[in-house]
């Protein structure tokens, strides 16, 4: 675009100037105050150019932007009921998972503590048997028996089905529950100390408000400089 081009070439030069900008001297400051002052009229040609023409021309960024939030928004209007079919199926799936988890897990039990009681009993079997012997190797024979007699391991498999594309998995998260035990706790161990984060922001907003004139321990408020170029 031709109007690019006028800009640019209006920008330009400024952006060059600053490099021999050099406040060494009451004369240099003097320079480069009135250098600002063109920095900031360069900013105003190129606010202009692309804000608002006129009262009825809301100007390129807007447009833009007006355009951008219409098709974020059509585009949500398709993915926000997809996403809700999504989280309500998956509830469902993981519904399903935990039943079947909870009756392999109670049949698991069940089994195991059958096998368990079948091994304590040929134990007592074993042992009773080696008392009836009178020789000592056989009886000896007989307790290592018992002492070697162990259940094994039950496993049952949920039944739920192996379906291609679909996974699931377990993550450990989480919650405060307890802000101000976590603090106390973060006092006294450094480990838990660097979960704690002060809100800087906050802080600031505390001090323009008091100009500094309020004291917590640990926070110092002090009156920074900047320097402000009018057009």
């Amino acid at each position: 675009m031709q109007e690019i081009e006028t800009i640019k070439q209006q920008v330009n030069p400024v952006l060059v100037q600053e490099r021999s900008i050099a406040v060494t001297s009451a004369e240099g400051y003097g320079l480069a105050a009135e250098f600002l002052k063109e920095v900031k009229a360069a900013q105003k040609k190129v606010i202009g150019f692309f804000g608002p023409r006129s009262d009825k021309d809301i100007g390129i960024k807007a447009k833009a932007h007006e355009a951008w939030k219409s098709i974020v928004a059509l585009e949500k209007s398709f993915l926000d009921p997809l996403k809700n079919a999504e989280t309500s199926v998956k509830q469902k799936m993981l519904g399903y998972q935990r039943q079947e988890n909870r009756k392999a897990a109670a049949e698991q039990a069940r089994l195991q503590a059958e096998a368990d009681a079948r091994a304590e009993k040929e134990r007592e079997r074993l042992l009773k048997e080696a008392a009836k012997l009178k020789t000592p190797e056989l009886q000896e024979q007989r307790l290592q028996e018992a002492e070697e007699v162990e259940a094994p391991v039950i496993t049952v498999q949920t039944e739920v089905p192996k379906v291609d594309g679909i996974s699931s998995r377990r993550a450990w998260k989480a919650e405060v529950v307890n802000k101000l035990a976590f603090l106390e706790a973060a006092i006294n161990d450094q480990n838990l100390f660097g979960f704690v984060i002060i809100d800087e922001k906050a802080l600031i907003r505390v001090a323009q408000a008091t100009k500094g004139q309020v004291n917590y321990p640990g926070i110092e408020f002090y009156e920074a400089e900047s320097m402000a170029a009018g057009r």
